[in-house]
């Protein structure tokens, strides 16, 4: 083979081409199967190639009629290639008998594996390169008629189909694979900053110490960060579920004291827009069985759409009744702006707002109702909506089946407020994050409730501080500058005896496990709320008593 032919063979830019199929792999493919089966049985011929011809060997995607070792292994090296020449000249080769021609007399092919005639299409990508040849092989000589010539052009062009086909699916799948590294390090980047100030006004929100307006105005500025919150879980939710990777803790519950509290949720709200919100808790049976904190999900997200886009004096109806093929229907209807029978169909989409002229006035991402519909198909239910139109009010409406078996029903006036939770008993902590306002901001608080509080912002310190003292329990956040959360947490435990509770950016069922595996006892994503923290640190000092 000549220095040109090889410098062809080894052009960067075709072997990226050819990388990009994504089709140099030992995995059969039916798709190719049935195209070299096809050519086999309508030429006539018994071998029939889809051959990709890499800088230094062929590789059979899919080899129809070969047999023994070179069947087994799908590749030869290149010194036994007729594929090669048809992607150096980018041409066709049609070979009537490869003991007499001049390009392939020499082959080993022709003695190993009885290889005469020849006919093979080069295949080209879109960028223009040659990746290879979709071939026949006759174990006699063979003149090949131009019907035949042209069958195999327009076999070659399915297989070529099929390729475009892997190479779009390939470029999607980087494409998502990059839209989830960029949301992931989105949210982790976002939630750092907010995890300190979260901290802070919340406890400034609840120190009666303070002045009342104080209080007041860093319940506002609480209540707004938390909301930025939501919205980076929103687009972490979104591609969960476009993956198919919603986690569901499941377990049996009552939706109408979940109906209850969701609406108790929006409490001021309701009363600044003068809105009626009326409860019709009519279902015979309301026990499901799910995951209890998607759900109040799906009905914050939909109580926040009919308040926001109801106007003020209007209503809201939440309800609940026996539908009449067995399921469960749940209904929240309002009187608000309406939606053009035309849009219905978009809305349950990401991103989708229903009505153009809501966006200026209302905002939002619009992927509520997007979550709302993957965390029923979840759940085995079916959401949908209905409108006569604008200004005629909007109604969504959710079915799904019941649990086989029923809780018993708690009386209407039961108390549904959550008591405030106990301080947790002080404990001995090292603290461990890099971000200096976080662990300025959770080292305060935490000795507020007088524990006992050592920090370090690097794996190396804590090691440090962990030599010269025992301690009860780490909180560390997962990424530190010279190592990892977890990898501090399995020396530690190497040493002592430890809890953990690990902070991180990142809140995907991956970290969670990654998280246990590495011994820690809870996980919280950023930003941290501290009544969860002191929950958790209660949580797991009971474990370790």
């Amino acid at each position: 083979m000549g220095g040109n032919s090889e410098a062809i063979l080894s052009a960067p830019a075709r072997l990226e081409a050819l990388r990009k199929t994504g089709l140099v792999s030992p995995n059969p493919e039916e798709r190719f199967d049935r195209l070299t089966r096809l050519a086999a049985l309508a030429l006539h011929t018994p071998v029939a190639l889809v051959s990709l011809v890499t800088a230094n060997e062929q590789f059979f995607k899919s080899c129809f009629g070969l047999e023994g070792p070179v069947a087994a292994e799908r590749r030869t090296p290149l010194s036994h290639s007729f594929c090669k020449h048809a992607v150096i000249s980018g041409e066709p080769l049609i070979i009537s008998d490869a003991r007499t021609h001049p390009l392939v007399r020499d082959n080993p092919s022709i003695a190993e594996l009885g290889a005469i005639a020849y006919a093979g299409i080069p295949l080209v990508v879109e960028s223009g390169e040659v990746i290879g040849s979709f071939c026949i092989i006759d174990n006699k000589p063979r003149d090949w008629t131009d019907t035949e010539i042209g069958m195999l052009r327009d076999l070659a062009a399915s297989v070529m189909t099929e390729i475009n086909l892997q190479v779009a699916k390939e470029r999607a799948e980087a494409a998502n694979r990059a839209k989830d590294r960029f949301l992931a390090i989105l949210s982790h980047e976002l939630r750092m900053p907010l995890s300190p100030s979260l901290m802070v006004v919340a406890s400034m929100a609840n120190d009666p110490q303070l002045p009342l307006s104080v209080r007041e105005d860093a319940a506002m500025v609480q209540r707004n960060i938390e909301q930025q919150t939501r919205l980076i879980d929103d687009l972490l939710d979104i591609t969960r579920i476009e993956n198919g990777k919603l986690a569901l803790r499941v377990e049996l519950f009552d939706l109408h004291p979940v109906l209850k509290e969701s609406i108790a949720a929006f409490a001021a709200e309701i009363k600044a827009k003068s809105i009626d919100v009326k409860l019709a808790l009519g279902a015979s049976r309301s026990t499901v069985s799910g995951d209890i904190n998607r759900w109040k999900e799906v009905f914050l997200n939909l109580l926040k759409n009919a308040l926001k886009f109801t106007p003020r004096g209007g209503a809201i109806v939440v309800g609940t009744e026996d539908s009449q093929n067995g399921m469960l229907r749940i209904t929240v209807r309002d009187t608000g702006i309406g939606i053009k029978p035309e849009i219905l169909a978009t809305i349950f989409e990401p991103f989708a707002q229903g009505l153009p002229s809501r966006n200026d006035k209302h905002g939002g991402l619009g992927l509520g109702l997007a979550i709302c519909r993957g965390i029923v198909d979840a759940h085995g239910g079916t959401i949908w909506a209905h409108s006569d139109g604008e200004k005629r009010g909007t109604a969504i409406a959710i079915e799904l089946p019941p649990a086989s078996r029923q809780l018993p029903r708690q009386p209407a006036d039961a108390p549904s407020a959550i008591a405030a939770p106990e301080s947790a008993k002080p404990v001995s902590i090292l603290l461990v994050d890099d971000h200096e306002d976080t662990l300025r901001a959770m080292s305060r608080l935490l000795r507020r409730l007088e524990h006992r509080v050592v920090t370090a912002n690097c794996v190396e310190g804590a090691l440090r501080a962990a030599n010269e003292q025992s301690f009860d329990l780490l909180i560390s956040d997962v990424g530190l500058p010279d190592g990892t959360g977890l990898d501090l947490m399995r020396q530690l435990l190497d040493r002592q005896s430890i809890r953990g509770i690990a902070l991180t950016g990142y809140g995907s069922e991956n970290d969670l496990r990654r998280t246990r595996e590495a011994g820690f006892s809870a996980h919280l994503t950023k930003p941290i709320d501290f009544r969860a923290l002191e929950t958790a640190i209660r949580s797991v000092a009971q474990e370790a008593v």
